[in-house]
C-alpha cells in the first residue's frame, strides 16, 4: 500500500494534456467496469457526452501505462464531426481512469488520506520534476498511433494552483499546462479528481482551454459537482 501512495502522484503528470485531433462516436453508455465493480459515471456536464467502447480506444494515446482509460467525454459538436471521420481540436473534454496496480484493490478511508496527502505534495511542490519523462512517453504513444512526428506536443511549466476542494472519498486539484505543437502553444486549465468509489480508487480530469480565470472556475465548479 505504500508503493500505492508513491504510484499516484506519478500518475497524475500524465493526465494533464490536452486540446488534440481524435475520432471518435457519442454513446449512451454510463456503466462501466472498474476493479469488478460496475460504477455508473454521468457525463460531467449537459454539455459533454461519452464516445463510448468503439472510439474510447482513440483517447487512450493520452492515457500513461500506468493507468486505464474506462470513460470518455466529448462535446456533442466534436462527436458529430468525428463521427464524420474529420479530425478536431477538442477545446474541452473528461477522462476518467484507473490505476492498473491499484484497479483491484480494496481502498479504505484512511488509505484514501494517504494518497491524497502524496498528491497534495505533488500538486504543491513536485509536478515539475517528470515534466519530460510524461512529455516523451505521450510523443512516442501519438506518433505510434497517427504516425507524425511533426505533431510531438512540448509541456512548458505548469502554474500549480493546488486544492480545489477536499471532501471524504473525493478531492481535486487545478493546474494550468502550456503545451506547444506545430508552432502554436495554448494554456490547457485541467481538474485533477480523485475519486473513492465502492472500495475503488478513481480519477477523473476535466479540461478546457483556458483564456482566462473564468476557465479555472468552470473546471473548479465542474469538478466539485
Amino acid at each position: 500500500m505504500q508503493r500505492l501512495c508513491r504510484l499516484a502522484p506519478r500518475c497524475v503528470v500524465a493526465f494533464l494534456f490536452l486540446p488534440l485531433a481524435f475520432h471518435g462516436q457519442t454513446s449512451a453508455v454510463q456503466t462501466y467496469r472498474a476493479g469488478l465493480k460496475s460504477i455508473a459515471i454521468p457525463a460531467p456536464t449537459g454539455d459533454l457526452s461519452e464516445i463510448g467502447p468503439d472510439y474510447r480506444v482513440l483517447l487512450e494515446p493520452l492515457t500513461p501505462d500506468t493507468n486505464r482509460l474506462i470513460a470518455a467525454f466529448t462535446q456533442a459538436d466534436d462527436a458529430a464531426t468525428m463521427r464524420a471521420g474529420h479530425a478536431y481540436a477538442l477545446k474541452q473534454y473528461a477522462l476518467v481512469e484507473v490505476l492498473r496496480r491499484a484497479e483491484f484493490a480494496d481502498i479504505s478511508p484512511g488509505l484514501f488520506k494517504q494518497i491524497e496527502d502524496a498528491m497534495a505534495t505533488q500538486f504543491g511542490t513536485t509536478l515539475n520534476a517528470s515534466l519530460k519523462d510524461q512529455q516523451d512517453e505521450l510523443n512516442h504513444k501519438l506518433k505510434a498511433a497517427q504516425g507524425d512526428s511533426a505533431s510531438a506536443i512540448s509541456i512548458d511549466k505548469p502554474v500549480q494552483l493546488g486544492a480545489l476542494f477536499s471532501k471524504p472519498d473525493v478531492c481535486a486539484f487545478g493546474v494550468i499546462m502550456p503545451l506547444s505543437a506545430k508552432g502554436v502553444t495554448t494554456q490547457v486549465a485541467s481538474g485533477v479528481i480523485l475519486m473513492r468509489v465502492q472500495e475503488r480508487l478513481v480519477y477523473g480530469y476535466i479540461y478546457t482551454e483556458y483564456k482566462d480565470d473564468s476557465s479555472m472556475r468552470w473546471i473548479a465548479k465542474t469538478s466539485e459537482e
